[in-house]
């Protein structure tokens, strides 16, 4: 026992336990261990930053290395708890009413002022885990909502495109400045090229797109895709006044030169640039890089980067039209 504490009024082992699940490192500081308590506390951000960012990498990986790496980072958090709490089960010196007023004081200020800055930091300049909620549903069936799924978990980086430009193809969280915040969707058009459609499919300066291969399984019509629908089409005519005005423009759309086109894979929701028109550059937070939850589900979203400028190749007049 520290000689400091001999002559002390102590708590019982367990109660240094409670201390450290409330803020980690603060037994030992309490012990005059400032830098051992201080290493306890950075290494829990060290950790979950070490998670989001890890799930996060905007490279292909194989669904063995996505699992093997969401274990392993479930074993550190184990063995930093258990260690922590180990070393923590230890004589602390009894507070008194002043003393414990002040200790939840303290633990309520790092929670709400250090980890949420910190957790805010990871979330807006490296990278986030997002939960899919009813509202995301545009995306489906790439990615799946409640009620009738379980909710998937994604990661999204946010430094995808700090050395690049949005791509292609790449499932993108969109900050929309509307009242429903932040939505999912895929980038379609880049700067500078002309967006239609001719249902079941995209054309990009009047022909049809398949590459990415994505573009191609949407449109086919096939494996839970339905395509994707132009809003002033002949089947759609009974809404066209509406939709004037709502202020929806027609296709096809000249993107300006920080203008990307984007729509969801669910043709049954309109939540994309159909509605509320091109994106720029600075409302694109990061790419969705994979589905991380549930384990069944885990799926790579990142494609490789043959793709970066787009590529189209059949012809207008060869595209079916969608009865």
């Amino acid at each position: 026992m520290n000689t400091e504490l001999k002559n002390t009024k102590t708590n019982p082992r367990f109660v240094g336990l409670i201390m450290a699940f409330l803020l980690p490192g603060i037994v030992h500081v309490m012990s005059g261990q400032w830098k051992t308590g201080i290493a306890w506390y950075c290494g829990l951000f060290a950790l979950f930053g070490l998670s989001v960012f890890a799930l996060s990498i905007p490279v292909t990986l194989s669904f063995t290395t996505v699992v093997t790496i969401e274990l392993f980072i479930v074993t550190l958090f184990v063995i930093y708890f258990i260690s922590l709490f180990v070393s923590s089960y230890r004589p602390t010196r009894r507070l008194g009413y002043k003393g414990w007023f002040i200790f939840l004081l303290l633990v309520g200020s790092f929670n709400l002022i250090v980890n949420d800055y910190f957790v805010w930091l990871v979330k807006w300049h490296i990278a986030r885990i997002f939960w899919l909620d009813e509202r995301h549903d545009n995306m489906y069936p790439t990615l799946k909502t409640p009620p009738s799924y379980w909710a998937d978990r994604v990661s999204v980086s946010k430094f995808s495109y700090r050395f690049g430009n949005p791509r292609r193809g790449d499932i993108i969280l969109v900050d929309t400045n509307e009242s429903d915040g932040f939505w999912f969707s895929r980038i379609v058009g880049l700067p500078g090229e002309t967006v239609d459609i001719c249902t079941p499919h995209v054309l990009i300066n009047g022909e049809k797109l398949l590459d990415p291969p994505i573009f191609a399984k949407i449109s086919s019509l096939e494996e839970g895709y339905f395509g994707y629908v132009n809003l002033f089409d002949d089947l759609f005519a009974k809404y066209h006044d509406k939709l004037m005005d709502l202020g929806v423009k027609r296709l096809p759309i000249t993107l300006g030169p920080d203008e990307y086109f984007l729509l969801g894979d669910n043709r049954h929701s309109t939540l994309d640039s159909r509605i509320i028109g091109p994106v720029t550059r600075e409302a694109i937070i990061g790419q969705v890089t994979r589905i991380v939850f549930p384990p069944w589900r885990i799926t790579e979203l990142t494609m490789p980067g043959s793709y970066n400028e787009g590529s189209t190749t059949a012809p207008l007049d060869s595209l079916p039209r969608e009865e």
